[in-house]
């Protein structure tokens, strides 16, 4: 009988322990740093198109470096890696920080900063979901990543509320600096780290035969292709979140603070989900787990669609937060079991791609869909045509159904 596995023997373990902190302190560094550059861009500009662009220039490196980033994640020692990445994102941070305390700031040097630090997080995000498994066993592993989450889901409640403090007392160049600072403590983390070194790749092959290689694992894979095919189209079609500022105002008829309320709420039901799969420990099936959570999720957006109390719909997205997080775990976790170390960095890349490209085209498709159907209709629209992709993976994709483990 497996011994169940609870999140402090997982946070015992030492380098993973170690890690997850560092890693919360630096994400909640960078959320701060998130809520100053808005608070910036708006400052210099009072353009929300320009405002706008903040968003377009985070998301233009994932669309064009996930891929490469994958590949280096594979190529290269992953602690070594990261220790470079940390380094350049703390850099990254200390020029914004000099260039506002000296008064010499300008709208292009933030979003040449905020395109360059997307470029380093690519390849940062790909190395750290990699470095995961070597840091635990594989009986941990779906607690590890249900651990993941809650430190950026802390970060996304406790960033935005630290950073308002931050700049009201000490300005916005302070934001910037205890973003750097932030940083340091996952290169010190990493530094005394005893993790297994990552494997040198099997054969020695160019860039582009690693990315051919990594397409053609995912292809052969039908669990693997089956979870990103499912989790790409509910994005695609069940990206309710860029609807709601409207549906605050114009359904709910709330204000700023109902909005707030309606972003931040799902954050607690992810933080409730993540706690829900530690729990759990290391369940069986998750194959199947994964489809009828994310099932229950597109049931969860037709639902949303029919509320009209601010009360009701603050249930369900907090609903919506938790089934999300309990789906991103379990998968998280198979695709990593599923998948040999050499290839995690380029398979996490696809994964990136994929998701990237299914919720930013997500926000124009809902945003059309709304034009024509109003936004209930394109709420249900989504969330059927998400329900009748999740059903479409558990019919044909059957290896992904009979995952025993």
């Amino acid at each position: 009988m497996t011994r169940k596995v609870t999140p402090w023997q997982v946070l015992a373990q030492r380098d993973f322990g170690l890690f997850w902190i560092s890693l919360l302190f630096s994400a909640v560094g960078s959320q701060i740093s998130t809520i100053a550059v808005a608070w910036q861009v708006y400052e210099i500009t009072n353009s929300p198109f320009q405002l706008g662009l903040t968003g377009l220039f985070r998301a233009l490196p994932v669309m064009i470096l996930s891929i490469p980033g994958g590949v280096v994640a594979d190529r290269m020692d992953r602690r070594r890696l990261l220790i470079i990445t940390q380094i350049l994102a703390a850099v990254l941070a200390l020029i914004l920080g000099l260039l506002t305390s000296t008064g010499q700031v300008r709208v292009w040097h933030i979003y040449a900063v905020t395109f360059l630090s997307g470029a380093v997080g690519i390849f940062d995000a790909p190395a750290r979901t990699a470095l995961i498994p070597l840091l635990v066993s594989s009986e941990q592993l779906a607690s590890a990543y249900a651990l993941n989450i809650t430190w950026r889901q802390i970060a996304t409640l406790a960033g935005p509320f630290l950073g308002g403090i931050v700049i009201s007392v000490f300005g916005i160049s302070a934001s910037y600096f205890i973003d750097a600072l932030s940083f340091f403590s996952v290169i010190v983390c990493l530094a005394f780290m005893r993790a297994r070194p990552s494997p040198p790749p099997e054969k020695k092959e160019s860039p582009l035969q690693s990315v051919r290689s990594g397409f053609n694992f995912i292809r052969e894979n039908s669990a693997i292709l089956g979870l990103m095919s499912m989790d790409t189209c509910v994005n695609f079609f069940g990206a309710y979140r860029s609807m709601m500022p409207a549906i605050a105002r114009d359904i709910l008829g709330t204000g700023p603070a109902g909005l707030g309320a309606l972003l931040g709420v799902p954050a607690f039901g992810a933080l409730v989900g993540s706690g829900v799969v530690m729990a759990m420990g290391n369940p069986k099936h998750k194959g199947k787990l994964i489809i009828w959570v994310t099932l229950l999720y597109t049931v969860g957006l037709i639902s949303f669609a029919f509320s009209r109390s601010l009360a009701l719909s603050l249930v369900i997205v907090f609903c919506l937060g938790l089934v999300d997080a309990i789906g991103e775990t379990l998968r998280d976790t198979l695709v990593q079991l599923i998948t040999p170390d050499r290839m995690r960095g380029r398979v996490k890349s696809f994964d990136q791609v994929f998701m990237s490209a299914g919720t930013y085209l997500g926000y124009a498709q809902m945003g059309t869909a709304a034009t024509f159907l109003g936004i209930p209709g394109a709420l249900i629209l989504g969330g059927s045509l998400g329900s009748a992709a999740v059903l479409l993976v558990a019919k044909f994709a059957r290896s992904l159904r009979n995952i025993e483990s």
